[in-house]
């Protein structure tokens, strides 16, 4: 994990240090700190570090700019440059290449060591780590093991999460190609929890295996809806391209022992997504309209039984047939028992539609111009999504 860099300096504010270049690009995240003092020794940066230098390598303005340019080629969050015998001041075309393209450069006097402030950064994330670390492990523990209250009600409460809140669940989950998932998903994590600290203090944001967990606390409706519309909107901005996000959001529990219900509501809905089933709008379990009954049945072995019993048949005929008949039977129902309708968007003629459909009825032994028959199958494939 990292911490936000405008966070980071709030620990060292009182080391005579200041802003010079850079100030828009302070919601940088900083991963750690490293000493460079030359360009051959920002190779060894590998994104997010905050540089620090004294200028003891370098002999010239021209080299001064050079260093600072290897910097930010390497995705370095800031720089700290320690002005004194080897840098007596900031050269106006450093200071104009940090404002042009946004990255942060300080400067502190000499008499400040900059060891002490190294050493408070240091502290200073390995603190913020930890306290995600063990926010993240407690609010997994809500989800995952209710019952066992004692591994997450004190342990939230100790964070100033309060029992009694109400609590919302936001599961994400990354298409992406990169080949090292894990820290992908891991940077897009630390994007989210910058941007949205910026808007609520009462949230927690981790990677679960291949998912990505917001929890949004102490909320009102409203308030959430329109937090993960910006959400929706806002993210788009840290995907790389060919990267697509598909997310759920459960409804408000009415305490924190009830989180798992909007995290299994919220996985659903995700599912629901990645698979094409609902649009973007419909990721709110309040708008989801009959998925919000049917996703209520917490024994899903009664799920699996009525839709195996309604649509196995039709599913076993296809396979060994290598015919298309739930596809048709689902594209029926879903244009209102139109058959025109039906045929256009299959791109086949009336009749064929009207053949297909009768080898439905003949196969599933039910009569399509029922509409208790139509309902049941409705239903039937809506459980099949939700699986």
């Amino acid at each position: 994990m990292a911490i936000e860099l405008s966070r980071l300096i709030e620990k060292v504010a009182h080391m005579d240090i200041t802003l010079v270049a850079g100030e828009k690009g302070l919601s940088n995240c900083v991963t750690w700190v490293h000493m460079a003092e030359t360009v051959e020794a920002s190779d060894f940066l590998d994104g997010g570090q905050l540089a620090f230098t004294t200028g003891i390598g370098i002999g010239s303005e021209e080299e001064l700019l050079s260093l600072v340019k290897s910097f930010y080629a390497k995705k370095v969050a800031g720089i700290i440059i320690n002005i004194g015998p080897f840098i007596e001041a900031i050269p106006e075309e450093v200071k104009n290449f940090c404002n042009m393209y946004d990255f942060p450069l300080f400067v502190v006097p000499w008499k400040v060591h900059l060891a002490e402030i190294m050493r408070i950064c240091c502290f200073a994330i390995t603190k913020d780590e930890q306290r995600m670390m063990e926010t993240s492990a407690a609010f997994k523990n809500a989800i995952f093991f209710p019952k066992q209250e004692e591994l997450y009600v004190v342990p939230l409460s100790q964070r100033s999460f309060r029992v009694n809140w109400k609590y919302s669940v936001t599961v994400l989950k990354l298409n992406t190609t990169e080949p090292n998932k894990e820290a992908r998903l891991e940077s897009l994590c630390m994007s989210m929890e910058n941007m949205i600290r910026h808007k609520n203090k009462n949230f927690a944001i981790f990677v679960n295996e291949t998912e990505l967990i917001l929890v949004l606390a102490n909320i009102k409706e409203e308030a959430l809806l329109a937090e993960v519309k910006e959400i929706q909107r806002d993210i788009n901005r840290f995907l790389m391209e060919g990267e697509s996000v598909s997310m759920g959001v459960g409804r408000l529990t009415k305490s924190v022992r009830c989180l798992y219900k909007s995290y299994n509501q919220a996985k659903a809905i995700q599912r629901l997504q990645a698979r094409g089933k609902i649009g973007a709008d419909k990721v709110f379990y309040t708008k989801l309209g009959i998925y919000r009954l049917l996703m209520g049945i917490e024994d899903k072995e009664i799920i699996k039984d009525y839709y195996h019993h309604m649509l196995q048949p039709l599913i076993d005929y296809d396979r060994v047939n290598q015919t298309d008949l739930c596809q048709t039977l689902q594209c029926y129902l879903n244009n209102d028992g139109s058959v025109k309708d039906t045929a256009e968007e299959l791109f086949v003629h009336r009749n064929t539609v009207n053949y297909k459909l009768n080898k439905v009825e003949e196969i599933l032994e039910i009569e399509m111009s029922s509409l208790a028959a139509r309902t049941e199958l409705i239903i039937a494939f809506k459980l099949m999504d939700i699986m």
